[in-house]
């Protein structure tokens, strides 16, 4: 027997013992997670109920027949043989008619996490694993055309991806109702702010000034588009919402891994993929938006990538300072990659183009930083606009101030109980499979590459990557990888260079050729799927009776005070925006979000009004979230962790001062409300 045959019984055998330790683990894990939930509902056994006892003796059942069928598949394949025969002949006789297993089998995992009543009694993160796995294995099953092979590595990645993009999907549409409070923390007030551009009609504001809202042009424009449309209700608000975070990021994908010939189902798995990818952010849809002009402009003429570039630069930078080179990144690394090579060097024409949409994209918000710094490194006295904003980003001064006047909290990088991985350790699951894909790719010669493509892709995606590091590691960042957004999309527009570099035209022998691309593909379309499989959970909020109910006292309280003075909406904002207060007068001042970027910042001037406004009792009402003085202490142990700084910087600026001349006259803890009056005023609206 040569080295070569026993290495490989060997490999076989390991690969076994792998496979029957992760199902029983998982599944001895599952069953713990089925144990606590049903701990205290009952005392017909121990603490159980009956119903509890039937339900875990069934699935205890069920759990114990998997595993016992994972072993004799594995070590006594000949003592199930029978029953294998009989699935594949059913599978055979059902021709068309296996497609509802299969779509119900992708589906479930969806529909059991957010839309079933045991998504939110089941959070466990290993039970959900098992129906996850066992949801993918049935569709594979079905889904394998080959007469004698059970499952299909094909048929695997498939249905994985699919029920990984059906939890996406379901994450965001979930969220589509109308429901007329704010569904998260700060979604009631963005909605106030999408409506500002397009829907300023809506508002009774005598300001002299455009209305205040402390977001950018690009998000506001883009949300904003459906108050194009008279009196548009919240559910269709909240529907165009979940269509931008989803739809555009495999926009982007299809746009990215160009369609190869007799590859059509590839390249739509490709967009899929795009899609689950980038979801592990999120990533604001506007950066996307660019991202796809860059797509879009890659190989074009250059009269037209030049103008594609210049709007990606000036749509990203108005979007948010941060995203002000990417698109130029972008640009030199797919331009300087797709260059002709001639004798292994790359040619004098690349080279321009490449640095033409470099400038191009940076030249209406990158370039002007650049300028700045360089000028003031040079103690050169620029003539400055009389308009330019006293702490803008295109001065060395007003850079560094934009950048350090918000804390960092590097602990934030780390496991914590805010984003349990930790930045590092998040992104690192998140786009390793990736990037070891496409090392292996040029590795082997397969995407082949020349030392400056390498460099590019080396200084590019680095830069992007410590940018998002930085930004993940101010305090108000770091819950999630949203920041490392930037990184994320370079990836992904290198990983459809790959693609066209030979990646797709070889693929199925590639994955036949070289045993490591098949795990790496795995864990690129199993791993995304994650977040929303583990995290998610059903909506929750009131009755609709309950809802009314809550509605119908602040209309109420509102319509009282306003005879007596102003009433500041602090938060659910989107009660002026979809008309339920009437013609109240809108105050712009102390929105929520802006107020805590404040807070977060220590702005002393800007709370000094704030507290001479409770004080001298200007608002004869005040709506906002639930208020408490509950500081927490950041010991060693959790600095930077859940949310400390964010929630004591709350209460030292707002909360104090407002209970220190306010007090509280309706606390609706189910819809995360609290109205509050002055101490000392001389009404009441019971």
């Amino acid at each position: 027997m040569s080295p070569k045959t026993v290495s490989k019984i060997w490999l076989t055998k390991w690969l076994k013992v792998a496979i029957l330790t992760f199902c029983v683990l998982l599944i001895v894990f599952a069953a713990r997670d089925l144990f606590v939930p049903g701990w205290g509902s009952g005392h017909w056994l121990g603490r159980f109920s009956e119903k509890w006892v039937l339900l875990l003796g069934s699935s205890y059942l069920i759990m114990v027949g998997l595993v016992i069928f994972v072993f004799w598949s594995l070590y006594f394949p000949l003592k199930i043989a029978n029953i294998w025969k009989r699935l594949l002949k059913t599978r055979e006789t059902l021709t068309n008619w296996r497609w509802p297993f299969i779509a119900i089998a992708v589906i479930l995992p969806a529909w059991f996490v957010f839309y079933s009543p045991w998504g939110d009694l089941f959070p466990g993160v290993f039970f959900r694993l098992v129906i996850f796995t066992l949801s993918v294995s049935v569709a594979a099953f079905f889904l394998t055309g080959e007469k004698t092979s059970y499952i299909s590595l094909r048929a695997i990645l498939w249905s994985g991806l699919v029920a990984g993009v059906l939890l996406v999907l379901a994450e965001s549409f979930i969220l589509v109702n109308d429901y007329p409070f704010a569904l998260h923390w700060s979604e009631g007030n963005r909605l106030w702010d999408y409506s500002v551009a397009f829907g300023g009609g809506r508002f009774n504001y005598s300001g002299s000034d455009p209305i205040f809202s402390w977001i950018d042009p690009g998000r506001q424009t883009l949300w904003g588009l459906p108050f194009l449309i008279p009196d548009v209700p919240i559910w269709a608000v909240r529907l165009w919402s979940a269509i931008l975070v989803t739809v555009p990021y495999a926009v982007l994908g299809w746009l990215a891994f160009r369609p190869q010939q007799e590859k059509q189902a590839l390249w739509v798995a490709a967009g899929l993929w795009t899609l689950v990818f980038l979801n592990q952010g999120p990533i604001y849809t506007p950066l996307i938006l660019a991202a796809i002009l860059v797509a879009l402009a890659r190989r074009r003429p250059i009269w037209i990538a030049l103008p594609l570039l210049f709007v990606a630069g000036h749509y990203a930078g108005i979007s948010r300072f941060t995203w002000r080179f990417a698109p130029g990144i972008w640009a030199v690394m797919l331009t300087l990659c797709d260059a002709i090579l001639v004798q292994g060097r790359i040619i004098w024409r690349d080279w321009l183009r490449a640095a033409s949409l470099g400038i191009a994209g940076i030249w209406s918000k990158g370039l002007p930083i650049i300028v700045g710094i360089v000028v003031s490194l040079l103690s050169i006295d620029p003539v400055v606009p009389v308009d330019t904003p006293p702490q803008t980003v295109e001065t060395l001064s007003g850079l560094q101030a934009v950048t350090t006047q918000h804390p960092f909290l590097i602990e934030r990088l780390f496991p914590n109980p805010i984003y349990p991985p930790g930045i590092l350790i998040g992104v690192a699951l998140a786009t390793v499979p990736l990037i070891f894909l496409l090392i292996y790719l040029i590795r082997t010669g397969i995407w082949k590459t020349v030392f400056w493509q390498q460099a590019a892709i080396l200084l590019g995606v680095g830069a992007l990557f410590a940018v998002g590091v930085i930004a993940s590691a101010k305090v108000g960042g770091g819950t999630d990888l949203h920041n490392m957004d930037m990184y994320f999309v370079g990836l992904v527009l290198l990983a459809g260079i790959s693609w066209e570099a030979g990646f797709a035209a070889k693929f199925s022998s590639l994955i036949k050729t070289y045993p490591v691309i098949p795990w790496m593909l795995a864990a690129m379309i199993f791993i995304p799927a994650l977040p929303p499989l583990f995290s998610g959970k059903p909506v929750e909020q009131p009755s609709v009776e309950r809802t009314e109910f809550v509605l119908s006292r602040i209309q109420v309280t509102v319509a009282c005070a306003r005879q007596y003075g102003e009433v500041l909406f602090m938060d659910q904002r989107q009660l002026i925006t979809f008309g339920h207060l009437g013609d109240l007068p809108l105050i712009v001042e102390y929105e929520k979000k802006y107020v805590m970027d404040k807070a977060l910042m220590g702005d002393e001037a800007y709370f000094e009004q704030f507290r001479n406004d409770l004080a001298s009792g200007r608002f004869s009402l005040i709506v906002s979230e639930r208020e408490a003085i509950l500081y927490k202490e950041p010991d060693v142990e959790s600095i930077g962790d859940s949310l400390n700084e964010e929630n004591n910087a709350w209460v030292k600026w707002v909360t104090i001062p407002l209970l220190q001349n306010y007090e509280s006259i309706a606390d609706f803890k189910d819809a995360a409300i609290e109205m509050f009056m002055p101490i000392d005023r001389a009404y009441e609206c019971s």
